[in-house]
């Protein structure tokens, strides 16, 4: 099992940089929903993302709502 097993996803999602808190409430109930494997994955491509993306772009507004 995983270290996070049984966390909050949205903390565990927040933690990653994923902006959740900007996003309206039923887009937040989705992700509290989410599996370990889903949370797993949307933070996997995250970093992926972030690392393929140059600073200024992965940090604009555009670039965030495109994913998230």
């Amino acid at each position: 099992m995983s270290e996070h097993h049984g966390q909050d996803p949205l903390g565990r999602l927040r933690r990653a940089g994923i902006p959740v808190d900007q996003m309206l409430e039923p887009q937040r109930q989705v992700l509290a929903s989410l599996t370990e494997e889903e949370v797993e994955m949307l933070i996997s491509l995250r970093h992926r993302l972030d690392e393929a993306t140059p600073d200024v772009v992965a940090h604009s507004e555009w670039a965030g709502g495109v994913v998230w």
